[in-house]
């Protein structure tokens, strides 16, 4: 899966014109499989609303993107029925998230800046009873990327819980680019970038049907 991001702090006319854009692209290359919403104003509105919008106007997969579970909570009430990927959760915060994700029927993702964290995240979520989970190892540039999603592949013949899928973070640009599609090749990862021009998109897309 291939998401791009839109985040909170872009007006509704901007977000619109973001949604529409992102639909073309997706018609004609199939990428983005996904729209990522992020609450980059750390408040329920204009999250919540945005959430709302993407919902409306969007058809292909969602995820939602908050430290806060209560912002969560009250986005989710709009896309439910869509079981969006809700990521956040983390050491300090799994149980509320863990909570959500069952009350709300969601996919979770688990966020720690080491393996030995992320498994320990898993298998406590995996405690509570949530099985459709995604792992986060905070990928910072293309040298971790290669070497985490390597590992994580490695360790999910020996670990359940690292058979979980994978979210790598590309950010924009042809740097994204090149880390999605290592990442795609490497552990077949769910990949989330700010953005990618069309020319990307249809590069990847084209990727992706040769391997799916």
């Amino acid at each position: 899966m291939m998401a791009l991001t839109i985040s909170d702090m872009t007006d509704a006319n901007t977000a619109c014109k973001r949604i529409a854009e992102l639909t073309k692209r997706k018609r004609s290359s199939g990428i983005p499989d996904a729209i990522c919403v992020r609450n980059d104003s750390f408040a329920t509105e204009p999250f919540s609303s945005l959430v709302q919008l993407v919902g409306e106007l969007w058809d292909g997969a969602i995820m939602i993107e908050s430290d806060y579970p209560a912002n969560i909570s009250k986005a989710l009430v709009h896309v439910m029925d869509r079981r969006p990927i809700v990521i956040g959760a983390n050491q300090a915060n799994l149980e509320q998230f863990a909570l959500i994700s069952k009350t709300f029927g969601c996919p979770l993702c688990l966020s720690s800046e080491n393996l030995e964290g992320l498994m320990d995240l898993a298998e406590k979520a995996e405690g509570m009873g949530l099985e459709d989970l995604v792992l986060d190892p905070v990928m910072r540039n293309m040298k971790q990327c290669l070497e985490l999603c390597t590992d994580l592949k490695r360790l999910s013949e020996k670990i359940p819980q690292a058979r979980h899928p994978v979210a790598v973070r590309t950010w924009s640009g042809e740097y994204a680019m090149t880390m999605a599609l290592v990442s795609f090749l490497v552990d077949d990862a769910i990949v989330i970038a700010d953005d990618l021009d069309a020319d990307s998109c249809e590069t990847i897309g084209a990727l992706l049907k040769s391997i799916r």
